[in-house]
């Protein structure tokens, strides 16, 4: 089996009494786009927040390549190549939208000089932020904020990239562009977890999706045979999808 770039094991997370996480093990291989599904509830947030290293788990735990990250802090991990966004974006609203960029490409990228300002213009470019690189990022609004908070992931060049639903409240058109930008990210090596609402955008890029509900995971594999689980359909889907 294709060795993992990033991995989950046995994770569990409580919040007092409520159990959010239970023993749930994921992983990552280079160049895969992986989605997961789920309710409102299911502890997808707080998965990715245990890969990102914004949370610590009660138990189990996180490698990357190998390496075994379970301690190490948010920063750590963003230098190390794990970068992600937010499900509600949150940039430096006192900064440009390039000084948000260049903030990622240098504390998080480790990128100096030129080659930060370079690799600025290529990832706003990409994201389609070059017309709004000076304008202060409190002024942006909501679909300028995930693009920013795409951008800002990207500028890490990061091995791994975590999305928590960042096509909520696309247009088609922009859903299309993200897809086809996901497609792209996995054709460069970039492993890509993405957790969407969005089913039938996910289905566009995804070659593995996985369904979560209260905490587990509940199906895994190809996507066409996961949406026709009868777990999925009753836990998430619904009976007329």
């Amino acid at each position: 089996m294709e060795a993992a770039v990033l991995a989950a094991v046995d994770v569990r997370k409580r919040f007092g009494a409520l159990a959010v996480l239970e023993g749930v093990s994921l992983k990552l291989t280079q160049g895969e786009v992986v989605g997961i599904v789920g309710p409102n509830g299911a502890g997808k947030t707080t998965l990715l927040n245990v890969l990102s290293g914004a949370l610590a788990p009660d138990s189990g735990s996180v490698t990357f390549r190998d390496r075994d990250v379970t301690q190490k802090s948010a920063a750590e991990r963003c230098k190390l190549g794990i970068a992600r966004t937010h499900q509600v974006p949150r940039p430096f609203v006192g900064m440009t939208v390039f000084e948000n960029v260049l903030v990622a490409a240098t504390s998080g990228g480790g990128k100096q000089g030129p080659d930060a300002y370079e690799l600025c213009l290529q990832v706003l470019d990409q994201c389609s932020l070059t017309h709004v690189a000076n304008r202060r990022a409190e002024g942006l609004g909501l679909m300028q904020r995930k693009r920013l908070e795409l951008a800002r992931a990207l500028a890490v060049e990061p091995a791994v990239l975590l999305l928590d639903e960042i096509g909520g409240g696309l247009t088609d058109a922009e859903s299309a562009a993200l897809v086809e930008m996901v497609a792209g990210l996995r054709d460069r090596g970039i492993a890509v977890l993405w957790i969407e609402h969005i089913v039938h955008v996910l289905l566009q890029v995804v070659g593995r999706l996985v369904c979560m509900d209260a905490g587990r995971v509940i199906a895994e594999g190809p996507p066409s045979t996961v949406v026709a689980q009868a777990a999925v359909i009753d836990a998430y889907l619904g009976g007329k999808a």
